[in-house]
């Protein structure tokens, strides 16, 4: 019976549990391999959602990463993060499909005479009033994260939705530190110049 840790803080519990989950995988466990899926399918998900923008291609992609790292257990090795394969390949994969399709992302503008009031964040008890407009700021920051450029969302995403750290981007993405920290720089920028028009940042 496999036993799954249920606390974050275990990171190193966790760790030595996920190598358990892979070298049980390799011998053609597939209870190990499900337990896998089970432990990282939200964020995977998550993580190509943002990317794509579109819930059942997101579904899609992530099922397809899931595949393909079952067909890489022979080469997984367990000295990495799992989530560091996990995110290589669905960064790749989504690269790929937005290399493919292309599609236009929306700029956000506004008019001069667009009389949208600031949004501001709520404090612990938001009020009706103060609870549209966190819905319109939340709405406005996924729309402007389309907007930032792929190699930028993905680090944001990975780093700020995901909470990876810069060791695990890096890894995941085979990248240097440097780099991953500058793409992570750029990347808050460009999503504050689409956010610039809606709210005081």
């Amino acid at each position: 019976m496999l036993y799954i840790q249920s606390s974050m803080n275990e990171q190193y519990d966790n760790a030595e549990l996920d190598i358990t989950l892979i070298e049980q995988s390799k011998t053609g466990n597939e209870t190990a391999f499900e337990t896998i899926v089970d432990r990282y399918r939200r964020r995977v998900l998550t993580y190509c959602h943002r990317m794509v923008r579109h819930e059942s291609l997101a579904e899609d992609l992530a099922q397809e990463v899931f595949v393909r790292f079952y067909q890489a257990l022979p080469r997984i090795d367990t000295r990495k993060a799992v989530v560091s394969y996990l995110f290589r390949i669905a960064h790749n994969r989504c690269l790929d499909w937005l290399r493919t399709r292309r599609p236009q992302m929306q700029t956000l503008t506004r008019t001069e005479d667009d009389d949208q009031p600031t949004v501001q964040l709520p404090d612990a008890r938001p009020t009706p009033e103060e609870e549209v407009l966190r819905g319109e700021l939340l709405e406005a920051v996924e729309k402007a994260l389309a907007a930032v450029p792929p190699r930028y969302r993905s680090v944001l995403v990975m780093r700020h939705v995901e909470e990876l750290s810069y060791e695990e981007i890096a890894e995941a993405l085979g990248l240097p530190m440097g780099t991953v920290k500058a793409r992570i720089h750029r990347g808050r920028e460009k999503l504050q110049q689409e956010l610039r028009d809606f709210v005081n940042l």
